[in-house]
């Protein structure tokens, strides 16, 4: 088996570009990759008025049986405080995300109690996976 590893690191590191972009234009909001530092989180927070924001992140990878393809699982969080168009918005994303390099599987939704108040905020998960094409 030979993986064509330039090929494949240009195309995550385009595609992960072309993620952040689709999302952004969908909802002006920051975009983040794994994690999220808490100085960025408070940044969030007074720009936004509350936690909304996304996050992103990669999964593992598994090759096909033909050796011609590797997929990937991706995920991306939308994390919204004090918003009623979160079906609205998750339609969007979706719309904008699924296509040429990602195709969605699934989504959820929950709720994040904040600290002991009684407020929450909500947290909609978007399943995507990418696949690329191991070409040698």
């Amino acid at each position: 088996m030979i993986i064509n590893q330039e090929s494949l690191i240009d195309y995550l590191n385009k595609s992960n570009e072309k993620l952040i972009e689709e999302i952004k234009k969908v909802i002006e909001l920051e975009v983040f990759q794994d994690t999220v530092s808490d100085d960025s989180l408070k940044e969030v927070i007074t720009k936004t008025g509350g936690y909304n924001y996304f996050r992103f992140e990669t999964g593992g990878m598994q090759l096909s049986s033909d050796e011609a393809t590797i997929t990937q699982d991706i995920l991306v969080s939308f994390y919204s405080e004090n918003r009623d168009d979160l079906d609205v918005q998750s339609i969007k994303l979706i719309a904008g995300i699924h296509g040429k390099l990602f195709k969605f599987k699934n989504s959820k939704k929950y709720l994040i109690k904040k600290n002991k108040e009684d407020q929450y905020i909500d947290e909609i998960q978007l399943f995507f996976t990418r696949r690329m094409k191991n070409v040698c």
